[in-house]
């Protein structure tokens, strides 16, 4: 009888236990699956669309312009879609990731607000603000090279002001870190590269003209590469504070002759008081 009564003791716990794994919640597993990140696609959402190249302005392209999507959940994105005078136009991306989506603007289009499609067939919302189709007659001969907010500085921020060893060869425009830079105008890419004090820099020459244009402190290396044209309006890259830099600004000289091969720099704050003014 004892040891009957020690069985009987000992089997009552691992029936009690059976009785609670038989009743443990049939979805369990499932919610195992579903937390392992099984999950419903998501919606594309766009936020903007921002010219890139043959650009009148940010938010004025041309036929033929590059456009930038920015937005979430653009990395399955199939399609940029346009308003044509006829319906929707269609243009392949050229470039996705899980932020962005870059589309060529086809022949046809017309004002309106862009939205995409992804390959699984959803349909974002429409680009809150108006993207404007212009003919490439309105491409501009020149712009503003800082395309945000932004501020000329102080006495020390100004060409001839006094340097360690040297005296300032430029104008500072201060900005926000990451404000999109433009070529000022059509021009050729002489260098682009990292220097301790300059940080990364890029060097265009103006076609036609006998000077050069220096971006310098980029928050990164420049967009473009050496040898390539780009046009009035295209970007080039981003404000920083890369290299001798203290706060986020764009460092612009303007040369008269090659940048370092012969040339001189020259006081460029008035041409870009006079490009401000126009934008």
């Amino acid at each position: 009888m004892h040891r009957i009564r020690r069985s009987t003791r000992s089997a009552l716990p691992l029936a009690a236990l059976c009785l609670i794994a038989a009743a443990a919640p049939a979805s369990s597993p499932a919610a195992s699956v579903s937390s392992g990140g099984i999950s419903a696609p998501t919606k594309p959402k766009v936020d903007d669309v921002v010219c890139l190249s043959r650009c009148v302005s940010g938010h004025q392209a041309t036929p033929g312009a590059t456009v930038k999507v920015k937005g979430a959940f653009l990395d399955h994105v199939a399609s940029v879609v346009f308003r044509g005078k006829d319906g929707p136009l269609r243009s392949h991306q050229t470039y996705r990731d899980l932020e962005r989506a870059k589309a060529v603007v086809p022949k046809g289009a017309i004002d309106g607000k862009p939205y995409v499609i992804d390959n699984r067939g959803s349909v974002s919302n429409r680009s809150p603000r108006k993207l404007e189709v212009l003919p490439p007659s309105a491409i501009p001969d020149q712009v503003f090279p800082v395309r945000g907010w932004h501020t000329f500085g102080s006495a020390g921020s100004r060409f001839g002001a006094a340097r360690s060893g040297h005296t300032h060869q430029g104008q500072d425009v201060g900005a926000a870190c990451g404000t999109r830079l433009v070529a000022i105008r059509k021009a050729r890419v002489r260098y682009r590269a990292y220097q301790g004090a300059a940080g990364n820099y890029v060097v265009l020459h103006n076609i036609g003209t006998n000077t050069d244009f220096v971006y310098m402190h980029l928050i990164k290396p420049a967009a473009v590469r050496p040898g390539q044209v780009v046009s009035a309006g295209q970007g080039v890259g981003y404000v920083g504070q890369t290299g001798d830099s203290s706060g986020c600004h764009l460092h612009f000289e303007y040369w008269v002759g090659v940048w370092y091969g012969g040339g001189s720099p020259i006081d460029p704050l008035p041409y870009l008081r006079s490009l401000d003014a126009k934008s």
